[in-house]
């Protein structure tokens, strides 16, 4: 997971592109709920 932040949020790399966040929280969370999905 990688990530960096700006005024508008946190850019987290998601697949490859970057997808901007709230906070680097929400990107963590999102990556999780990506992980069970793909687990399922």
């Amino acid at each position: 997971m990688r990530g960096y932040f700006t005024a508008a949020g946190f850019y987290g790399l998601v697949d490859g592109r970057y997808m901007l966040f709230s906070s680097e929280t929400e990107y963590y969370e999102y990556i999780a709920e990506e992980e069970e999905a793909d687990a399922s």
